[in-house]
């Protein structure tokens, strides 16, 4: 870690989240994996075989952009499943059919909690439930108070304390998707997919700069991009942008077919030729943001 910085790191958290320091002097640019989480806590005890809770988890992302660091860019990673708990919703996206009784917060009308995929997910995959039963009020707040909230406010600090040294910050929410859609996801079953989706809200939470930035330099690296389909981002994405003041905020959607084999979710041949060329794209990522602060 270097020693220049001028706010602190936010801590790692046992069981919860890792924070990796810059290796090179501090960039207000933010990588954060808030999916690749594959272990169960203790308190987790779904219905379904663990490996069927791990189809949903982006896996390998957060080694895939491992080397950011390294260009000055702090990156926070999830350690959790997200279908145990969803940092990428927001709390208004509670399943009120996954607590016993009535749920003592607000609520919003929510699609993905429709399909079974809120703050807490309902089913684990397709049409199968995750639990044999509703989830108490108590154990639902305190999942939200041991994960969600603690990095929520990592990815705070790591933002706010970029924006408040350099009045401007940039952010890459890095995530995998399916080769193709499938039963829960918006787009339906058997959609074919794009190789990276980006998704910045449909324009709202990222400058046409910075969007058409990752673009240029995906295809220039041979990938086909799609903005904002099938997913134009979500509560990460939204929650701390601003553009107009100089926050810019990415969801980084990754056709797993690219890096991994879907149905072992071993790396495939193609996984260290993958990750050299996301390392590229953050090392000129980088770069146009050292260049915009200078």
């Amino acid at each position: 870690m270097t020693q220049d910085l001028l706010v602190p790191m936010p801590a790692s958290v046992a069981d919860v989240l890792t924070v990796t320091a810059p290796r090179a002097p501090l960039i207000p640019l933010v990588l954060d994996s808030p999916h690749s989480g594959t272990v169960l806590p203790a308190e987790f005890q779904p219905a379904v075989d663990p490996a069927m809770v791990r189809i949903s988890a982006d896996t390998h992302v957060d080694d895939i952009f491992a080397a950011a660091p390294d260009h000055g860019a702090p990156l926070l990673a999830a350690l959790f499943p997200r279908s145990f708990l969803d940092t990428n919703r927001s709390l208004s996206d509670m399943d009120r059919l996954m607590v016993a009784g009535p749920w003592p917060h607000l609520t919003r009308d929510s699609n993905t909690a429709r399909r079974g995929m809120g703050l807490i997910w309902r089913k684990a995959w397709g049409e199968t439930p995750m639990y044999d039963a509703p989830l108490s009020v108590a154990e639902a707040e305190a999942r939200i108070r041991r994960y969600w909230l603690p990095y929520h406010d990592a990815l705070r600090q790591l933002l706010d304390g970029a924006f408040a040294q350099y009045r401007r910050v940039w952010h890459i929410n890095c995530h995998s998707m399916t080769d193709a859609g499938h039963a829960m996801s918006s787009d339906g079953l058997g959609t074919t997919r794009a190789d990276i989706c980006i998704g910045d809200m449909l324009g709202t939470s990222a400058g046409a700069e910075f969007t058409g930035l990752l673009r240029e330099i995906l295809m220039e690296e041979g990938f086909s991009v799609a903005m904002n389909k099938p997913f134009k981002g979500a509560e990460l994405t939204e929650a701390y942008a601003n553009p107009a003041i100089g926050r810019h905020s990415v969801q980084f959607e990754i056709n797993r077919r690219l890096y991994m084999d879907e149905a072992t979710r071993e790396r495939s041949g193609d996984y260290p030729a993958f990750k050299a060329a996301m390392t590229r794209l953050v090392a000129r990522v980088a770069d146009y943001v050292k260049a915009e602060v200078a």
